[in-house]
C-alpha cells in the first residue's frame, strides 16, 4: 500500500500515506471516503481479497490499521468507520464499494461532480465510468497545468486494463484503450503533483485518432 510504481522510467513513485483533509456529513462525506479508499487502500486489498470476510477484527482494533495506513484519518472517527466499512465489503465481495453514480449521457465530467471524485490534498481521483461494451475507447483528460500522472483503468473484478503514467501537453492527456470484456470500469488517477482535472471524458475510439500522450 506505501507506493504505486510507474511503468515509465521518468514517472516518480507516488506514495500512498499522506495527510488528508477532514471529510464532511452525509452523503458527500461517504462519497470521499469511498474515493479515499480506492485511491490510498484498494490498491492492496484488491490482489487480497478472498471472496469472504477474512478483516473480522472488531472496529476499535482495526481502527489503528487504518490510521497507520492512512494518518488523514488520526482524530477522525467517523472517517475510520467508513474506511472500515468499505474495506469489510471489499473482502467480503471481491468488488468496490457500491455508491450511488450518475453517469453523465456523453461520458464527460467536469465541475463539481468531477471535483468530488479527488482526494482533497493530492488530487488522486477514483472515476467509475459505468458499463462499457466491448470495443476500442479513449480517455481524455484536461488538467489545470502540466503534469505527469499515472493513470490507471481498472475492470469492475480489478483487472488492471491500462497502468502507465503519462506526461500532459497543452494540459491534455489522451490515452486509447481497448475493451474485451464488457462490464462496469474505473478511472484512477495519481498526479505527481497536487493538480485539479477540470474535465474527464471517456469516448469511442476513431479511426485515425491521437495516439497516447
Amino acid at each position: 500500500m506505501n507506493q504505486i510504481h510507474a511503468r515509465a522510467g521518468s514517472c516518480l513513485a507516488l506514495f500512498l500515506i499522506f495527510s488528508g483533509a477532514v471529510v464532511g456529513a452525509g452523503y458527500k462525506s461517504f462519497t470521499r471516503s469511498v474515493v479515499v479508499f480506492n485511491t490510498v487502500c484498494a490498491k492492496c486489498h484488491e490482489a487480497q481479497c478472498s471472496g469472504r470476510l477474512s478483516f473480522d477484527e472488531d472496529f476499535e482494533v482495526s481502527s489503528s490499521h487504518v490510521v497507520r495506513h492512512y494518518d488523514g484519518a488520526a482524530g477522525n472517527k467517523q472517517l475510520q468507520k467508513e474506511l472500515f466499512t468499505i474495506l469489510n465489503y471489499m473482502k467480503a465481495n471481491c468488488a468496490y464499494y457500491p455508491v450511488q453514480q450518475h453517469i453523465p449521457p456523453q461520458r464527460i465530467w467536469y465541475g463539481e461532480k468531477l471535483d468530488s471524485q479527488a482526494t482533497p490534498e493530492e488530487k488522486y481521483y477514483f472515476v467509475p465510468v459505468g458499463s462499457l461494451d466491448q470495443g476500442a475507447y479513449r480517455l481524455e483528460l484536461s488538467l489545470a497545468e502540466n503534469t505527469k500522472a499515472t493513470l490507471q483503468i481498472v475492470s469492475g473484478t480489478f483487472d488492471m486494463m491500462v497502468e502507465d503514467c503519462y506526461e500532459s501537453r497543452e494540459q491534455r492527456i489522451v490515452v486509447p484503450f481497448q475493451v474485451e470484456e464488457p462490464g462496469e470500469y474505473y478511472v484512477r488517477i495519481y498526479p505527481r503533483k497536487p493538480v485539479r482535472i477540470v474535465r474527464l471524458a471517456i469516448a469511442r475510439q476513431k479511426k485515425d485518432a491521437i495516439p497516447a500522450r
